[in-house]
């Protein structure tokens, strides 16, 4: 109930993209991907007497149905309509909402779902009730709910709309495609509460997408393409690119004194976003979209109406028209213009994704120059863009920080940090189950399986002037670094590498970003720490890049190794580690002392004892997948009776066999001499007693 509690008019999106809608003739439901139809829109009753059940009425003042009437002859699936029901108590009219996930099932007095169908005719695009019994349709029951929040125009009143059925005021809904005008908040009306109340001065929180430009100093936007607007070097024309690492796709967030419902977005070159009402092309009806210079009266076609669509926007002109990333072949192809998109085909065009970038001034820049570059047409400073750490500028090197970073409350949610607050040094493993390790040559990073090797210890080091950023400083003295060198000439991916500069800066400085139980590592410049995976070069690869189609190639596990002491505080140089074994190797918990991490982690390996044993136990018919890694002991022995008898107590079993694996033909032999020397590590079968007529 939580997604209708305070909603007044929703809209529901099938598994399949689709809405549901209602039909010109009164009677039928479907799916229709034209959302902003009115006839996608549904106003929420509650049910008198029952907090748990709601009602949903149609543009044509009908309840949506659950009917007992068969959608074909045979089949389960029960028919969905429109009707207006003779009695206040018909059941037929309620459904239960279910939430599961961030989505919702609608679930009838008879136990049955609201279901949208696909598949062939009669089926596609048609709604029925039913429960799933199969597997491979389990979504099909599943909704997504949009909450649309109305304004009611000086003429209109809540009182002549009253429900037939309910307490609970609703009202016809008129089409919405264009309410800029002549129109108040439906919280200024009395006894109708709207989530919208706080924001009586401007369109209704709730569809306005103005918290996703609120805090952002400037922000990258993604089209439907997965690709982002930039600014063209000719200072006049924009486009598509997918190139979002470049500063020509950060856009400058500048309010508008006066309406706090609009924006301004500025370029790299300084000047502003702009609709104008040139032709695209003749006869068409999209509009150019262009950059333009900055003038004491600046009109309204440098001004954008961001428009909340689920976790997109859309940025709506004065006019109405929508900025729209257009597809298709050239000359469409990668242009941007504004308009309204009529076809169902190119209603995602308009739907931008929001990337906050967050902007610092370097210590290049005076206060006098950053003066000359605030808007005169905004009262919000905004400061022109000199990050030019962009692949395509120039070094990362070029910027060193040196004002505090601005607290927000959207990225503070989404920070990594308490990976790291209390870590010393961690382990970081990627999503192909490998760990992020320093090459010997003290140049090159890489990753391995071996994750017991010195090399996958990162120490970590918190900057003092910046906060929610951390270093990686590997075992050789040397931070991981994002440098502005392609791996391959005309790929995007940026090499990582150990370095040592004279300075610290932005290059080696990396923000937590928390995804669920894993973390990205940002770079300054939006770029992510990757985890490459393919053929040669790429296999074993690190580098920083933004992923388009590999979203989980920049996912890393933390593993903490070493804890900070209760009462330390931030470091930014962290002393040398002495050298330790990758044998002595274990985890600690939080509740361990500072004496007890370091014994754990800083022996030398001229003082290490024993051998790290890697053994896998046989099953029934003698086979053991020991091609990877298993668990592993240290074992500080020398005899193969010692280490049977450890292993029988690992293991709880009994009259073991403790065997090797020839190289050259794969068979298992026992192990019957002594141990090999110099306490190197070993790989071991254990077969048990029931299968050891299976080894040789």
């Amino acid at each position: 109930m939580e997604f209708f509690n305070k909603a007044k008019v929703i809209r529901l999106k099938g598994h399949l993209g689709k809405y549901l809608v209602a039909d010109d003739d009164e009677q039928t439901v479907r799916q229709s991907r034209n959302g902003s139809s009115k006839k996608a829109r549904w106003t929420v009753e509650m049910v008198a007497d029952n907090p748990h059940l709601i009602r949903l009425k149609s543009c044509h003042e009908r309840y949506l149905s659950a009917s007992n009437d068969a959608f074909l002859l045979g089949m389960t699936g029960k028919r969905v309509l429109q009707t207006l029901p003779n009695s206040v108590t018909d059941g037929s009219i309620e459904w239960e909402p279910i939430k599961e996930g961030y989505q919702v099932k609608l679930r009838t007095k008879g136990g049955k779902f609201l279901r949208a169908n696909g598949a062939t005719p009669p089926w596609r695009n048609s709604i029925t009730h039913d429960l799933p019994h199969r597997t491979a349709t389990q979504d099909w029951v599943l909704w997504d709910v949009d909450v649309i929040d109305i304004s009611v125009t000086n003429s209109e009143s809540l009182q002549s709309y009253p429900s037939s059925l309910s307490s609970f005021s609703s009202f016809a809904d008129d089409d919405f495609t264009d309410y800029s005008n002549n129109r108040r908040s439906v919280s200024s009306i009395n006894n109708c509460p709207s989530i919208a109340s706080d924001h009586s001065s401007h369109p209704s929180s709730t569809q306005n997408g103005m918290e996703f430009f609120e805090r952002a100093k400037a922000v990258r936007l993604q089209s439907h393409l997965g690709k982002y607007l930039v600014a063209d070097e000719d200072e006049q024309t924009v486009r598509q690119s997918r190139n979002g690492s470049s500063n020509r796709a950060r856009w400058i967030v500048e309010l508008v004194a006066g309406k706090n419902h609009v924006i301004r977005l500025k370029s790299c070159h300084g000047l502003y976003l702009t609709a104008t009402e040139q032709a695209f092309l003749l006869g068409m009806t999209g509009k150019k979209v262009l950059q333009s210079l900055a003038t004491n009266n600046m009109d309204s076609s440098t001004e954008w109406e961001p428009i909340r669509e689920g976790f997109h926007v859309k940025l709506r002109t004065k006019e109405g028209k929508y900025l729209r990333a257009n597809g298709a072949t050239p000359p469409w192809r990668n242009s941007i213009t504004h308009d309204v998109p009529n076809r169902t085909a190119t209603q995602d065009w308009v739907l931008w994704g929001i990337e906050v970038v967050d902007i610092i001034i370097s210590d290049t820049t005076d206060i006098n120059s950053v003066s000359s570059c605030l808007s005169p047409a905004s009262s919000f400073n905004s400061v022109l863009d000199d990050y030019t750490a962009s692949p395509d500028i120039g070094s990362p090197n070029a910027v060193i920080y040196q004002s505090q970073r601005s607290e927000n409350t959207t990225m503070k949610q989404n920070s990594g940090m308490e990976f790291f607050k209390k870590a010393k040094s961690v382990r970081l493993k990627s999503h192909h189950d490998k760990f992020l390790l320093a090459d010997p040559d003290q140049e090159t990073v890489y990753q391995d399986r071996h994750g017991t090797s010195r090399s996958a210890k990162w120490t970590i080091e918190f900057p003092e002037e910046i906060e929610n950023v951390i270093r990686l400083k590997s075992c050789y003295g040397k931070y991981l670094t994002a440098t502005d060198d392609q791996v391959l000439l005309g790929v995007t991916g940026r090499k990582v590498v150990q370095s040592l500069p004279r300075k610290l800066d932005s290059s080696v400085e990396w923000e937590p970003m928390k995804d669920g139980f894993l973390v990205k590592l940002k770079t300054r410049y939006g770029n992510y720490l990757r985890a490459n995976s393919g053929l040669p070069p790429w296999r074993n690869s690190i580098t920083h890049d933004i992923p388009h189609r590999h979203q989980d190639w920049i996912l890393w596990e933390v593993d903490i190794i070493e804890i900070l002491p209760e009462s330390t505080e931030k470091i930014t140089e962290s002393e040398s580690l002495d050298d330790y074994s990758s044998s002595s190797f274990h985890f600690t918990s939080p509740t361990y002392s500072r004496t007890e991490s370091r014994d754990a982690f800083d022996a030398s390996p001229v003082k290490a004892e024993g051998r790290l044993i890697y053994y896998h136990v046989a099953d029934e018919n003698g086979n053991a997948n020991d091609a990877v890694e298993g668990p592993s002991f240290q074992f500080k022995g020398h005899g193969v009776e010692e280490l049977t008898q450890k292993l029988e107590e690992i293991t709880g079993m009994e009259n073991i066999t403790v065997c090797s694996r020839n190289k050259f033909n794969g068979n298992l032999y026992p192990l019957r001499l002594a141990l090999p020397p110099n306490n190197a590590n070993m790989h071991v079968v254990v077969v048990p007693e029931s299968s050891k007529s299976w080894y040789i």
